[in-house]
């Protein structure tokens, strides 16, 4: 979604009315001609160690795509475990699945499978480093509602013929890896798994270019939007607070345990509207919107509990 909320093609900048865009760039703060969070096309990584990757990719995302500065400090158990070896072992991750029906293909494949390398898949090149949370920002409400519905996170609600938390719903869809619903559920995209090389940011599209095909792992998390009412017509500005329900979050945790089990070490999560702020792009995006993070270092803490494993730095 753009950052003005708008589901239509921008309007053109004043800049690129009167044809002054080199003029306009020129113009621009010097603060706004740097990307946030380097990306580095020799090392396929982001400046730092991965807490401080991670600290900047987690910047605080808010409307319209405005990004915070990067944060001071990760919430447990995520500064102690972004990067490091993953102590939960795929017999007993199995088995917590088996005990709730949770089938490995719904976490975005094989436990057993490799994740997805750099590069379009180079076997020389790294496995997929970079978990990115995303939210769908639709269906769009418009201005037909002052409030989000009370059954928004429940597995009925439709608006129109959309059954918004159907998994199913979103089995074809083209744009990431994995949809997680808002009562908890998850698919993984037809056709793809967490193996499957895949671009799905502006950034990895329009600047680092195929290198970065396969480094990211891309999860959309399923958030109606409805209208700002003084923003533009049909904008889609407005998200649920919370952003996700604790089931939502539960599902989140252990998709990301998942896919970290299956590359040994904790990836690095990511924004999608971080990764797009860069001043090669125009017209980025604003997900996900109101994402706790502190909430979902606390639920994955208590997955980690439910398998017996420790959840460090959390007293």
């Amino acid at each position: 979604m753009r950052p003005d909320g708008s589901p239509t093609p921008a309007k053109l900048s004043v800049c690129a009315l009167v044809a002054l865009v080199v003029v306009c760039a020129s113009a621009r703060p010097a603060a706004a001609q740097q990307a946030h969070c380097v990306f580095n096309n020799a090392s396929f990584s982001f400046a730092g160690t991965p807490q401080e990757q991670a600290r900047c990719l987690l910047s605080p995302v808010r409307i319209r795509g405005a990004v915070g500065s990067p944060l001071a400090k990760l919430p447990e158990p995520l500064d102690s475990l972004v990067g490091q070896p993953v102590a939960v072992t795929r017999e007993a991750l199995r088995r917590f699945l088996a005990e709730r029906g949770i089938t490995e293909a719904e976490l975005g494949g094989s436990l057993d499978a490799r994740l997805s390398r750099a590069n379009d898949n180079n076997a020389s090149a790294p496995f997929a480093t970079y978990f990115v949370i995303h939210d769908t920002s639709s269906p769009n409400l418009r201005l037909t509602v002052s409030d989000f519905p009370a059954n928004v996170n429940a597995p009925d609600f439709r608006v129109g013929q959309m059954r918004v938390n159907d998994p199913a719903t979103y089995r074809n869809a083209p744009e990431a890896h994995l949809y997680i619903t808002r009562d908890g559920r998850s698919t993984t995209a037809s056709g793809r798994t967490f193996g499957t090389a895949l671009r799905a940011t502006r950034r990895e599209s329009r600047v680092i270019g195929v290198r970065s095909k396969g480094l990211f792992l891309h999860v959309e998390n399923v958030q109606p939007r409805r209208s700002n009412p003084q923003g533009p017509a049909g904008n889609d500005q407005i998200a649920p607070v919370p952003g996700f329900s604790d089931a939502h979050l539960d599902r989140l945790a252990l998709v990301y345990l998942a896919a970290s089990v299956r590359r040994g070490t904790w990836m690095i999560p990511a924004y999608h509207a971080v990764l797009d702020k860069h001043p090669q792009i125009t017209g980025g995006h604003d997900d996900p919107q109101n994402f706790d993070l502190q909430r979902f270092a606390d639920r994955l803490c208590a997955l980690l509990t439910s398998l017996g494993a420790q959840c460090p730095g959390v007293s």
